[in-house]
């Protein structure tokens, strides 16, 4: 058999299987049916808190993640926030403020104000150990709010941002954090400041990952609807 005409199968087999990942993983980024709950504890205004989800919706979208956000606080009456949580309903809470004396390990996202003060921790998610399952995401109201307020940062822009890194732990499924982009452990006065477009958005090999973990949840997704 000619080399050439071998050279060429091989071309053409390694282009159709590019075009079968790229296929999964648009399926995955548009079918994986994934839906984030919002439930707030605080009383926080409605206005605010969809704000705060338009800004984490355009952050994860960016990533090519598609995701259907609900505030549950609001729609509860809905089946969707009304039935038990399934393996694709990931929770986030908002709770006033985090409890004296809780200690962080992992995945809580920091708050540094300025070079050797202590930081304040903005959010935290839960992480299955066995699973590695996101199992649910909390977020400070009070922290993020005084947060806000000295960097001059809206309040909404912040907790968008702050939903997003935690749900960005969820779907990633690791408690660990990046050394650049959204998910980085802490962030700082002077980088909400500068406000920096790539300090807001997942870095570039949290988007791959992203984007491989909705297309093996789009494919189990199918192998089971088709039992």
């Amino acid at each position: 058999m000619p080399q050439s005409f071998v050279r060429t199968a091989a071309v053409v087999l390694l282009a159709a299987s590019m075009a079968c990942a790229s296929s999964a993983t648009a399926n995955a980024a548009g079918s994986a049916g994934l839906v984030v709950r919002i439930y707030d504890t605080t009383g926080t205004a409605s206005d605010i808190r969809s704000a705060a989800i338009a800004t984490a919706s355009a952050i994860v979208a960016d990533a090519g993640i598609s995701v259907e956000w609900r505030d549950c606080t609001t729609t509860s009456g809905e089946a969707r926030c009304q039935r038990t949580p399934g393996s694709r309903d990931l929770i986030v809470r908002i709770i006033p403020a985090v409890a004296p004396g809780t200690i962080f390990r992992g995945s809580a996202l920091q708050l540094r104000m300025a070079p050797g003060e202590m930081s304040l921790p903005l959010g935290v998610a839960v992480i299955n150990p066995v699973t590695l399952a996101g199992e649910m995401a909390t977020v400070f109201h009070q922290q993020v709010r005084s947060v806000a307020r000295r960097s001059g940062v809206n309040d909404a822009e912040l907790l968008g941002r702050a939903f997003a890194h935690e749900v960005g732990h969820l779907l990633l499924r690791v408690r660990a954090h990046s050394p650049a982009g959204l998910m980085r452990g802490v962030w700082s006065i002077q980088e909400l400041t500068r406000n920096r477009r790539e300090d807001w958005l997942f870095a570039p090999a949290d988007r791959q990952r992203l984007q491989l973990n909705a297309a093996s949840e789009w494919q189990t997704s199918r192998i089971t609807s088709q039992r």
